[in-house]
């Protein structure tokens, strides 16, 4: 083998192996990201047992405690009501409301009669 040959050789095998060391921080990256997803769904799993084990007991005051606690906003708009909700990721975050999983999801209902536009943060 001449050494032109060698070369080439050595510079095909050399980006094979940069392109194996991309494929592997990619699939690093990955399940780092899926590893997460689980931690977070089975976060949101046991908020949701530890407030479902309560709730039926639960007084009339202590359940709208709960709900302003999950509202992040809410907006009312011609005559329709968006629900925005947050979900604590972590025990820990249950305290810090900055914390929280937020939905996209929106909860919409119709009024009978429209209402001005109105924003309200709790």
């Amino acid at each position: 083998m001449g050494l032109a040959e060698y070369q080439r050789r050595r510079r095909d095998l050399e980006q094979r192996q940069q392109a194996l060391a991309g494929q592997e921080r990619q699939l690093e990256a990955q399940a780092d990201r899926q590893a997460e997803i689980a931690r977070l769904g089975l976060n949101v799993e046991q908020f949701c047992q530890r407030g479902s084990q309560g709730l039926e007991q639960a007084s009339w005051e202590q359940k709208r405690q709960l709900i302003e606690w999950l509202v992040a906003r809410v907006i009312v708009t011609n005559g329709e009501v968006d629900i925005r909700y947050a979900i604590p990721i972590s025990p820990t975050s249950e305290a810090d409301r900055f914390c929280h999983l937020r939905s996209d999801h929106r909860t919409i209902l119709r009024l009978a009669q429209p209402l001005p536009a109105v924003e309200h943060h709790l």
